[in-house]
């Protein structure tokens, strides 16, 4: 080496006299020589594997027990939406475990979906179909969301011994028994829960609920009790005075009704759909402290037109316009004028029987466009009332012309002019209304059939079902009903045919497609077939009107006259259109 090497020279020579191999050896003749060294390398090593391990097991597992806890936590505070999140992230973390999909049906539940809660509860039990909560979960998100089939379906599941010993199963058994007015098991099941699980208040109120309809007045005395036992309770004490309220009302109980409307008014689970009934109660009861109670909303209600609104409408849902008229001419005019206390003022008006005066408040005046129908309706009935033909017919133009174009504006409107007792402007503004497309014109149809059920008119529920079976082609309970009424009346037989032939062979057991099927065969002369078809339920055909009328008319077109009279006067005639009853009259006649 030169006495004048640079840098990088003198670097090229330390490299080139450097051996890797020669490092190795002085390495490992260290961890020979000591013993501390080598015991430190192995634990380190062992330290690394473990380390691995953990990382590659144990965190993922920690992570997902970690996300639905947390989710849980968040739930338990009520904190939906950091609850939703952390729901999303255990689902991706795990998604073969059920728990986040309960988690989010709970959610969905919290939120009033209930359609969408019973969709996750499904996949929870999807993932962990013998798992007895998951499946507890389903069966009461179906029954929340008003699938008793569901429900019941999902609980046949569950193993029986298990069923007998859970306080849960048997209180979804008896709210399922309730609703189908199957009272005495519906108590006998809230009994075992309350049993199995004690006397707490998710027992023994819907068991008082249940109790308040017996004949006997010992059982009913019990219901009495077991409700008035919770009435002061913070989360069930509002429905246990509900239900007081409600019974009381219905039997005017004038003592109860003065003490249930009271506790309930001044209970903090108070709603305001409770108030209507509350001041009903009083109302009917007593007076002084109904005009108390009402002085004192007057004043806490005038501080703003929605809350004035709000205290005419309870008024005025009590039939008490004139409280309301009275109480009106006291709030600021200005905001009279507008929505909403210009509506509820025209009920009140209405009510209290003031035809000038609401004319008058209808008159030349702008409601706004989501409430000019309104005017238009009411100013309807006022000029109606008044005997006033011409402006009654000008407004009657304007309001069918506007629901051509807002469906949801004719549909209310109808509504309103029906419960007034002007039933053939509400048919033809419900059949303008029927004329377009969508979810209003659906519950136009809706209204429709429940009136001509009313009026018996067969003629009317076929052109409704025959409208519905356009705007829902493949819904199989539509077109059923459409094919009985156009075998009915005669109409459309080659489609009520088809219809009937199709849903019978995508349902053969369907006893309300083998009914409409077996009554379209005997309209059609044959009888002896329709008869066949029937024959397997003939047991159950007691049970069922639908049943019960297509099989009776096909016995008697047999000739078995008695065995016809037997099931067909079962049937209620006010439950039958006119046209079926004529049928009826002629076929035992024959």
């Amino acid at each position: 080496m030169t006495p004048f090497q640079g840098p990088w020279q003198r670097w090229r020579a330390q490299f080139a006299a450097f051996h890797l191999r020669d490092v190795w050896w002085r390495l490992l003749d260290f961890f020979e020589a000591s013993r501390t060294a080598r015991l430190g390398l192995y634990l380190a090593a062992a330290m690394l594997v473990a380390g691995g391990s953990v990382w590659y097991w144990a965190y993922p597992a920690w992570t997902r027990r970690s996300a639905v806890r947390i989710a849980r936590e968040w739930l338990a505070a009520g904190q939906l939406h950091y609850a939703a999140e952390a729901v999303q992230k255990a689902a991706i973390a795990d998604p073969t475990n059920p728990e986040p999909w309960l988690i989010a049906a709970e959610l969905a539940r919290l939120g009033g979906q209930k359609t969408k809660a019973l969709e996750y509860s499904r996949r929870a039990v999807g993932l962990a179909p013998a798992n007895p909560p998951a499946v507890i979960a389903w069966a009461a998100a179906a029954l929340r969301a008003d699938q008793p089939v569901e429900a019941e379906h999902a609980l046949n599941g569950l193993p029986i011994e298990f069923q007998a010993g859970s306080p849960h199963v048997q209180r979804l058994r008896g709210e399922l028994a309730r609703r189908e007015q199957r009272l005495t098991p519906a108590r006998n099941y809230f009994e075992v829960a309350r049993r199995l699980e004690g006397p707490a208040a998710i027992n023994e109120v819907p068991l008082g609920l249940i109790l308040l309809n017996a004949t006997d007045p010992v059982e009913r005395q019990r219901g009495l009790t077991l409700l008035g036992k919770w009435k002061g309770d913070r989360e069930w004490g509002a429905i246990a005075l509900r239900t007081l309220l409600d019974d009381a009302l219905i039997r005017n109980d004038r003592a109860a009704l003065r003490e249930w409307a009271e506790a309930l008014r001044i209970h903090p689970g108070c709603t305001v759909a409770d108030m209507p009934q509350c001041l009903l109660a009083l109302a009917r009861v007593d007076e002084p402290h109904y005009t108390e109670v009402v002085a004192a909303l007057k004043k806490d209600h005038a501080v703003s037109p929605q809350a004035a609104a709000q205290l005419l409408s309870w008024l005025n849902q009590i039939g008490r316009g004139a409280d309301a008229v009275d109480w009106m001419r006291s709030l600021p005019s200005d905001a009279l004028q507008r929505p909403p206390l210009v509506v509820a003022a025209a009920e009140a008006l209405r009510q209290a029987g003031d035809w000038s005066a609401l004319q008058a408040w209808t008159s030349g005046k702008d409601w706004g466009p989501e409430a000019n129908f309104m005017r238009w309706t009411y100013g309807l009935q006022a000029a109606h009332m008044r005997g006033e033909n011409t402006p009654a017919d000008e407004l009657w133009r304007t309001l069918y012309s506007h629901a051509q174009v807002h469906g949801a504006h004719g549909h209310f409107a109808a509504s309103l002019l029906y419960s007034w007792g002007r039933v053939q402007e509400a048919v033809d503004l419900w059949w303008r209304v029927a004329e377009q497309d969508g979810q209003v014109a659906i519950e136009a149809l809706g209204a429709l059939a429940r009136h001509y059920q009313v009026t018996r008119d067969a003629e009317g529920q076929y052109r409704v079902f025959r409208q519905l079976n356009l705007l829902r082609p493949h819904d199989a309970a539509v077109a059923n009903n459409f094919a009985f009424f156009a075998a009915l009346t005669g109409r459309d037989m080659r489609n009520a045919d088809k219809i009937a032939r199709a849903n019978l062979i995508a349902e053969p057991r369907n006893p309300f497609y083998l009914a409409t099927g077996a009554f379209v065969l005997v309209t059609q002369k044959r009888a002896s077939e329709a008869q066949d078809l029937l024959k397997p339920l003939a047991a159950e055909a007691g049970r069922s009107p639908g049943l019960a009328f297509a099989y009776g008319l096909a016995l008697a077109a047999t000739g078995q006259k008695a065995e016809a009279h037997r099931l067909l006067d079962t049937l209620p005639p006010t439950s039958l259109t006119l046209r079926e009853v004529e049928l009826i009259k002629e076929a035992l006649a024959e």
